[in-house]
Order: structure tokens, then C-alpha cells, then sequence
């Protein structure tokens, strides 16, 4: 974690961004002399490292020159730079492990992105290549890459089976959504005409409207699932982070991981929707492994219980949280004829630990 940064620090890093730091101050920036704390001096320094005062600007990266990897790296990890830091940081530092570290930050801009992929060699461009959900939100990054000379012929190859796989199949999905569009329009036609029929018959009362409700779920929920099924790779991602519950709880269990680890970075994800996935038998090991290896979600009861009670989970991964389950429900997980016999009697000795 990054050291909190005091007011004095961020008004004085203000002021060298903005330009107003009095020319002093610049030059005792550029000299790594300010009296600041390491990672608040490398970010003075990458203030102005494009400084307009020629002889600031050969300073500072004479100074920066002189900085360690292992010293950007660690700034990289733990000081939670900015977007414009790390992109100046990599316009003047070349080492493969920064740069990479760099592609792989959160905070790394788009624009940083394109301009690396462009130019980037060794790590840092298969960081850039292998990275099949960020290739698929910003497909220019394909292009850009395509554009480095020194791009690899294992990377090219990588590239071109990403583009054809989610990108070059337009022209045949259309048509078969087209197809299927159609298909859908006439379902659901036939089952508005029978839920009105089934209305009419159960007449006005409550029970009329329940199955009136009812059946237009069932249009909505079967209109929404071939929607989602005429989409390619890249549309299901994208829906994944932009759509409602609704779409979550379909994509979640998409037959490519790509599309569920998306869900799981949606803004909109929810913990009750968590549990609710967590209990699902028909997703894919890998989603519920990310699952249990994020620290908020875990922090859940209902989330660890869902977990555990689960046969689809692997052992690997209930085992460890059968420990943290409360004693109510360590009996029907010792008593579940479904669950691995290891989790069954792990539950079994804990609870008669707890009942000493």
C-alpha cells in the first residue's frame, strides 16, 4: 500500500504539474532534492521531466537516468501513479520489466497502451499480445501492434487468430442473427397469443394477472437469452461490463472464460449476485477460483457458504473456507451426500471441536 500522501506534499506536486512551481522549485525537483519522501520525489521528478526550461528538462532526466528498475518497479507496484505518470514514465525508461509492469497497471491509459504496442519488444509486448480481454475492448491495439516492426512472429500469430476468432467473423454471424431474430420474433409472438389466451381463460382476478406476469418473464428471459446468443466474443464482453443483472447472470456462464471474467469486473456486479453465482453448478472452475481469491467477496459469510455447499467448487477451494463456516450450516454441509468426502468430514471435526 502507498504511503498517505500530506496536503503539503500533494499542493507542492500540484504546483510542479501544473507549471506555477517557481523555477527553483523545478530545479530542485529535477535534481531529486525536494524534501519529500521517495515516491513523493519521483513523482516531482516526473513533473518535470518536460519541463519548458531546456536545461530543468536535461536535469530531470539525467536524474531519472539514474533511477534503479527495481526502484520504478517498486513505485509501479506501490505508490498507485497516475495514468499521465506512468505514461511519462515510460516515454523515458527502456528497461523490458518496467515497461511491462507499466502495460500491466491498472491505471495505464488507452493512449499509453497504443503507443507501446507500437514500439514495445520482449515481455512488455506479449504482455500486450496475450491479453486477449484487453485486445478485445480496444481492438486498435491490434492494429498498433501489427505496426511494431519488431513484432514477433509468435505474436503475429497470436494476433491474427484473435482477430479472426472475434473480429473477422462478422459477415457470418450477421446473417445468422438475422435468421435468428426472425425465429425469435415469431416465439414470442406465438407466446403472447397463448399467455393472452391463458389470461382470458383464468379470467380477471389475481390469478389471471400472476399468469399474465408470468409468461411475459418468460418472453423477456427467453427473448434476452437468444439475444445474447447470436453475439460474438467481443459483444458478450462488452455486455458484460456495461449490462444489468439480467445479462450477468446468463454471461456468467458462457462458454468462454473471457466472457465470465468480465462479469466479475462488471461496475455493476453486486455481492447478492456473487452468492447467487457461487451456487451455480454449471460454471467454469476458473470463475469460481476468482471468486474466492478476491478479499471483499470473501468477507461474506453467504458468499463462503455458497462456496462450500457447492459440489461443482472444487476442493481446493471449499476446503480452506469449511473453517469459516458457522456451526448451523456445518451440519447440512457434513450431512450433503454431494459434497467431497473431505469437506464433509472436515465440517464433521469442526464442528465437534466447537462443541467441546
Amino acid at each position: 500500500m502507498a504511503e498517505p500522501r500530506s496536503a503539503e506534499t500533494l499542493d507542492l506536486l500540484s504546483l510542479l504539474r501544473s507549471g506555477e512551481a517557481a523555477p527553483e522549485i523545478r530545479r530542485f525537483a529535477a535534481r531529486g532534492l525536494l524534501p519529500l519522501d521517495h515516491d513523493g520525489q519521483l513523482r516531482a521528478l516526473l513533473a518535470v521531466l518536460d519541463d519548458p526550461d531546456p536545461e530543468t528538462a536535461e536535469t530531470a532526466r539525467a536524474t531519472f537516468a539514474g533511477s534503479s528498475p527495481e526502484d520504478l518497479s517498486r513505485f509501479l507496484e506501490t505508490a498507485d501513479p497516475t495514468g499521465v505518470e506512468i505514461d511519462t514514465l515510460t516515454r523515458y525508461c527502456t528497461d523490458g520489466a518496467v515497461l511491462e509492469r507499466a502495460v500491466r497497471h491498472r491505471n495505464v491509459d488507452d493512449q499509453t497502451l497504443l503507443r507501446l504496442a507500437r514500439t514495445a519488444t520482449g515481455t512488455p509486448q506479449d504482455a500486450l499480445v496475450v491479453n486477449q480481454v484487453r485486445l478485445l475492448r480496444l481492438p486498435a491495439l491490434i492494429d498498433a501492434l501489427f505496426e511494431n516492426p519488431d513484432l514477433t512472429s509468435e505474436s503475429r500469430r497470436r494476433l491474427n487468430e484473435t482477430r479472426e476468432e472475434f473480429f473477422e467473423k462478422d459477415e457470418r454471424r450477421r446473417q445468422a442473427e438475422e435468421r435468428r431474430i426472425q425465429e425469435a420474433i415469431e416465439a414470442e409472438k406465438a407466446a403472447r397469443e397463448s399467455a393472452e389466451a391463458g389470461e382470458a381463460e383464468a379470467g380477471e382476478g389475481e390469478a389471471g394477472a400472476e399468469t399474465a406476469v408470468a409468461a411475459e418473464d418468460a418472453i423477456a428471459d427467453g427473448a434476452l437469452h437468444r439475444r445474447i446468443g447470436v453475439m460474438n466474443v467481443q459483444e458478450k464482453v462488452n455486455l458484460a461490463y456495461s449490462g444489468g443483472k439480467e445479462e450477468r447472470r446468463i454471461l456468467i456462464g458462457d462458454s468462454n472464460n473471457l466472457v465470465g471474467q468480465a462479469v466479475l469486473k462488471s461496475r455493476g456486479l453486486t455481492v447478492n449476485e456473487v452468492e447467487s453465482f457461487c451456487a451455480m453448478r454449471h460454471l467454469d472452475a476458473e470463475i469460481f477460483r476468482r471468486i474466492a481469491a478476491n478479499r471483499e467477496w470473501m468477507r461474506k459469510p453467504a458468499v463462503i457458504v455458497a462456496l462450500v455447499k457447492n459440489p461443482a467448487v472444487p476442493i481446493a477451494i471449499t476446503l480452506p473456507l469449511v473453517k469459516h463456516v458457522a456451526p448451523r450450516e456445518l451440519k447440512a454441509v457434513m450431512r450433503d451426500p454431494n459434497l467431497p468426502e473431505g469437506v464433509r468430514l472436515t465440517a464433521k471435526k469442526l464442528l465437534e471441536e466447537k462443541r467441546r
